[in-house]
């Protein structure tokens, strides 16, 4: 429970009792020469602050703040280091090191004829059916 809360709704709801008692002694036993209206708007938003602060303090009284969220601990497990590999023996002298493979690197080569549009000039790959520039067929 927030004090500062609930002590804003008690002082809210004393405030208003303040001024609504006010309003209603000024129209009961005119205490001032203030004009009727004032009076009433005074007796009124009295009663109005008092209301809301009496609320606010029973709702604060009432209702639980959230919680904040449990932490949970879950232990995390520290790595362990892992052991040095083994050495590896070297190859025994006797046989000769063995040569590492290499791979021929292929290499394909196309050629590309071009041949000139009947209708516009353009030269064009023979293996296209239509020509790119005036898209007449190339037949």
């Amino acid at each position: 429970m927030n004090s500062d809360a609930v002590k804003s709704g008690i002082t809210l709801f004393i405030v208003g009792l303040i001024v609504g008692g006010f309003g209603w002694a000024d129209i009961e036993y005119y205490l001032t020469e203030l004009p009727y209206e004032v009076d009433e708007a005074l007796y009124y938003l009295g009663g109005i602050l008092a209301f809301i602060g009496f609320i606010y303090f029973i709702y604060r009284l009432v209702a639980k703040s959230p919680k904040p969220p449990e932490t949970v601990y879950v232990p995390v497990p520290t790595p362990t280091p892992s052991p040095p590999p083994a050495p590896v023996a070297p190859p025994a002298p006797s046989q000769p090191p063995q040569q590492p493979q290499i791979k021929e690197k292929e290499v394909i080569i196309r050629e590309v004829v071009k041949v000139k549009c009947r209708y516009c000039g353009m030269l064009v790959d023979s293996t296209l059916s239509r020509c790119p520039n005036c898209g007449s067929p190339m037949s």
